[in-house]
């Protein structure tokens, strides 16, 4: 401490600064330039002009409702009388959010409890399948169709009715909206907006966006076939009318939350999803009873196939900000610093007089390590002896 209050304060609050070498050389000057010109187009003409770097982003998730409307009459395999389906008949669950089932195919089949061959009790020998319990009437066997003999739903009565349906012309109802929670914060409240599809019926013809892509505009009621042919590649009708599939559809918004929210179109994507799950087991099925409300001992089983529609609504919001203006000009600001270190990195590495350029930018010191300790002192004693005079 007290060598600090001894020491000079002119040497104590000294100034350091750097000295600058001015190069008379125009392709220097050129260099330095150009670099500077490159940086400015990138800022002006990518950053802000393709990119919009002027913009505040915000990824969201939206909502979508769906509803069915169509009817169609069917003739089941060995029988003559055709039977009416609706939509109502067809749709399973009749209510969801967003998602939506189609039936192409329908099995009823007439079953009652009993002992019989169970189909979902795959067997070997007896050992795999189930076992009794005590003072049970009834003893498993393994049948030699490979199934376990066990109580079970059984057939009975006449066989199961199987029915294709024509359901192409079906009329899906899809409307969607998103809100951009964080950006709608920046505005005033009055401005505050929810984007979505217009909710108009009967549905207009689609047409193809100018990147191919299908747009809505002012209709959201599609045909089952319009949906099938928004996919890449287009799905027909007859290719998944006996197995099913499963479709994602994707509205896609891309929305400025300072316009009108009617200036906002959704894009709409199309994908067959049940291939890329199992390419070995495509297709969409399951099924579903209907109990007899006289005996609960027979039901009806609805076994079906048909189109799994997965309604997907995500979006992008973007505003102009102040502050991300700010932060890109800073940003083009230090990449503009940048530049005469470009430049004398070609000068000292590249040029043809770099052997100049690097003498004229460096002085270099002699060789402390060559000189003796007892002269080096001496030398410190003289140098302290000219400072205090």
């Amino acid at each position: 401490m007290m060598d600090l209050l001894k020491e000079d304060v002119d040497k104590l609050l000294s100034y350091n600064t750097k000295q600058q070498v001015e190069i008379l050389d125009r392709w220097l000057g050129l260099t330095n330039i150009g670099i500077q010109l490159g940086i400015m187009l990138y800022v002006g003409l990518y950053i802000f002009g393709m990119r919009s770097g002027y913009l505040l982003y915000e990824q969201a998730r939206g909502v979508a409702t769906t509803s069915v409307y169509g009817d169609v009459l069917a003739v089941a395999s060995g029988q003559t009388e055709p039977r009416y389906f609706n939509a109502d008949d067809l749709v399973y669950p009749p209510l969801e959010n967003g998602n939506i089932f189609i039936a192409t195919k329908v099995e009823i089949s007439h079953e009652e409890r009993g002992v019989c061959e169970d189909v979902t009790m795959v067997c070997e020998t007896v050992e795999d399948c189930s076992k009794p319990p005590k003072k049970a009437s009834w003893t498993p066997e393994c049948m030699p169709t490979g199934f376990c003999k066990e109580p079970s739903w059984c057939l009975y009565g006449d066989p199961a009715e199987k029915y294709s349906l024509d359901v192409g012309h079906f009329q899906v109802w899809i409307r969607t909206a998103i809100q951009f929670y964080k950006l709608n914060l920046l505005l005033p409240e009055d401005k505050r907006q929810t984007f979505g599809s217009a909710a108009l019926y009967p549905t207009p013809k689609l047409y193809g966006g100018p990147a191919g892509d299908n747009s809505i505009e002012d209709f959201n009621t599609f045909l089952v076939t319009d949906l099938l042919n928004m996919c890449v590649p287009p799905v027909r009708i007859e290719e998944v009318s006996e197995l099913g599939a499963a479709i994602e559809i994707q509205f896609n918004y891309d929305c400025n939350v300072g316009k009108d929210a009617a200036d906002c179109k959704p894009v709409i994507k199309a994908r067959r999803i049940d291939a890329v799950l199992d390419q070995h087991n495509i297709g969409y099925a399951f099924s579903y009873p209907l109990y007899d409300d006289d005996d609960k001992n027979k039901r009806q089983l609805y076994s079906v196939r048909g189109l799994r529609f997965y309604v997907r609504t995500s979006g992008i919001g973007e505003k102009t900000d102040i502050s991300i203006i700010i932060l890109m000009l800073s940003t083009a600001v230090a990449l503009l610093g940048f530049a005469p270190v470009f430049t004398d990195l070609l000068m000292i590495y590249t040029f043809k007089l770099k052997k100049k350029y690097y003498a004229r930018k460096y002085e270099h010191s002699q060789d402390f390590s060559d000189i003796p300790i007892a002269a080096d002192e001496a030398s410190d004693d003289e140098e302290e002896e000219e400072d205090f005079g």
